[in-house]
């Protein structure tokens, strides 16, 4: 993935970071020191672009090395990357061409840490400045048609993006033939299984190979919902109403047994008869959090006040639409003093 190396990057790195330490010397000596203060506490890119000697993208391909190491160790560590965003802004302004940083920093933050904008934004960016590059309004696209599947605008603006990523006309075959027969009322799951097969296979990083396999297992614990849910809606219409758990099915000899699973967690039936597993319930239940967070803070700055409630967004204009709770029954718990929302 990386492989924009030169003879003398030790030299440029003493020589960019020695005049940034220097810089910053007072502030740091007042900090307690962990590797997310050393590797994350920057100045602004016009700062480090000053002292890089006109080397910007040496060391941005450095900084870029440090933020996957910062993001595996978080990632395994099961901690927030409160950073991740800021480092690819960082970067991508040393060097805007540096596609990776776009791609992979958008699916970092699309898939570990829930923050789909800021992933949009961040690819966004990567798109005006190269615009050949198919995957990035391809992962813009999938951002959309499967993080935010809920939003009443993500099938048309899926669409869109993979239109976008089919007019580079360097778009792989995969995705040719998948755009050749979608279709706005599918859900996406051949789509989706090709984009982590393919990272899966392509990949040149440990990190990424570690979130296509987990996205695949994801992908397998869906399927099997779906294959549930035909059976409880199978019972639902032999008994008169839904099983209050996949254990009557078992019990009525409907199925062998509770399937096992590629991912600890347990199904859960809605009141619809759709069933779930609590893996994709918590991811589904962060991403809305984070958006509904997010607005919240939009609103506070546009008002200098949080909301009364959660209904003042959409009055407001401040969102189209409040996405719904994911698990089944349970509602968002606003705190209007402390314009703080939990699930």
């Amino acid at each position: 993935m990386i492989a924009r190396w030169v003879i003398g990057l030790p030299l440029v790195i003493v020589l960019g970071f020695g005049g940034i330490n220097l810089a910053q010397h007072q502030l740091d000596a007042m900090r307690t020191r962990t590797f997310d203060d050393e590797l994350l506490y920057l100045p602004n890119e016009q700062l480090l672009t000053h002292f890089t000697g006109g080397m910007s993208s040496v060391v941005a391909s450095f900084l870029w090395l440090q933020c996957i190491q910062y993001t595996a160790e978080t990632f395994r560590e099961d901690r927030k990357l409160e950073w991740l965003a800021h480092m690819g802004r960082t970067i991508t302004r040393l060097d805007p061409h540096f596609v990776d940083v776009y791609r992979y920093g958008g699916i970092f933050l699309a898939s570990l840490e829930a923050d789909d904008d800021a992933s949009i934004d961040l690819m966004r960016s990567g798109m005006r400045h190269n615009p050949r590059e198919w995957g990035l309004p391809y992962e813009i696209a999938m951002v959309y048609l499967i993080n935010r599947r809920d939003h009443p605008e993500s099938a048309r603006l899926g669409v869109q993006y993979i239109h976008m990523a089919m007019a580079t006309g360097n778009a792989p075959a995969f995705l040719q033939s998948a755009a050749e027969g979608f279709h706005l009322k599918h859900d996406l799951p051949d789509l989706e299984r090709a984009m982590w097969e393919d990272a899966l296979e392509t990949a040149e990083d440990d990190l990424m190979r570690d979130i296509a396999r987990r996205k695949l297992k994801e992908l397998d614990i869906r399927e099997l919902c779906r294959e549930l849910t035909a059976v409880v809606q199978a019972y639902a219409k032999h008994a008169g109403g839904v099983p209050r758990s996949l254990e009557t099915l078992v019990a009525e000899g409907m199925l062998a047994g509770i399937p096992e699973t590629p991912l600890e967690g347990e199904f859960v039936i809605d009141e619809e008869g759709e069933v779930h597993h609590t893996v994709i319930l918590d991811d589904l239940l962060e991403r809305r959090l984070n958006r509904i967070s997010t607005s919240i803070a939009r609103f506070r700055e546009e008002h200098e006040r949080p909301p009364e409630n959660l209904d003042e967004l959409l009055d407001s204009g401040t969102v189209s639409h409040i996405p719904r709770h994911p698990y089944p029954g349970r509602n968002w718990e606003y705190d209007s003093s402390a314009g703080e929302v939990k699930g």
